[in-house]
């Protein structure tokens, strides 16, 4: 978590959200890792990714992959083995744009080394 820390960045997507409800409302499998980063902090984690053995997925070479760039954001895939992190750059230096830009308030969520943020709890519930 020191370099989720170090560069300002939070986690988001379905992780946040299995992180928020109880065990037995989350009945899916995690199958991947949304990373949120500001801009300016992006190569720093990026590089700290690669160097635990992470690599770069080229665009276009993952079908598994449900969502791309916007304006908000730049996202870069990532793989390990079986695992995988979307690492969200977002295109200003707050981390949290992208976020709200989802395509339903069920996952604007995110958790930090700090806190626990849940934006619509009633409507997630």
């Amino acid at each position: 978590m020191d370099i989720l820390h170090t560069c300002d960045g939070v986690i988001s997507g379905s992780t946040a959200l299995h992180i928020l409800l109880p065990k037995t409302g989350t009945p899916w499998m995690l199958a991947d890792l949304d990373l949120y980063v500001p801009k300016n902090h992006s190569e720093l984690m990026l590089s700290c990714l690669t160097a635990e053995g992470y690599a770069a997925v080229p665009e276009g070479e993952d079908d598994q992959m449900t969502y791309t760039s916007t304006d908000e954001g730049h996202i870069v895939h990532l793989t390990k083995g079986k695992c995988r992190i979307d690492v969200v750059i977002s295109e200003t230096v707050c981390m949290l744009s992208p976020i709200f830009h989802f395509h339903s308030t069920a996952v604007m969520n995110f958790v930090s080394t700090d806190m626990i943020f849940w934006t619509y709890p009633r409507l997630t519930l």
